[in-house]
């Protein structure tokens, strides 16, 4: 089983799948606490961010989710790494070229002495 592709495991373990989501879709239905899903009530809530609200610098990205609420975290944590990544982001296409060529020297030159 492991060194070839088969159509029918494929198939088999695909339709496991299918069966397994739709019996945890219908359990999630009925031990929920009766969200309405029409109506008012129907909004999606996704870590308290309204997808009505307009967010100040996010205009054009009204009724759309922004993601701000879900990623705070990793923001926060890698905060310093993107100030210094700003810094670096000119716009030329040719900074980016020349950070590609650099990059690939410094793996081929490793590829070399350590092969």
């Amino acid at each position: 089983m492991f060194g070839y592709w088969d159509a029918l495991y494929f198939v088999f373990v695909f339709i496991i799948g299918l069966i397994l989501a739709y019996l945890l879709d219908k359990w999630a239905k009925r031990s929920g606490m009766g969200t309405r899903e029409v109506g008012d009530g129907a909004k999606i809530f996704i870590s308290g961010e309204d997808p009505d609200k307009v967010i100040p610098g996010f205009e054009h990205l009204e009724g759309h989710y922004t993601g701000k609420n879900v990623m705070w975290g990793l923001t926060y944590a890698l905060k310093r790494f993107f100030t210094a990544l700003r810094k670096e982001h000119t716009g030329l296409l040719t900074d980016y070229v020349s950070y590609l060529v650099i990059v690939t020297a410094f793996v081929m030159g490793v590829l070399l002495i350590w092969g």
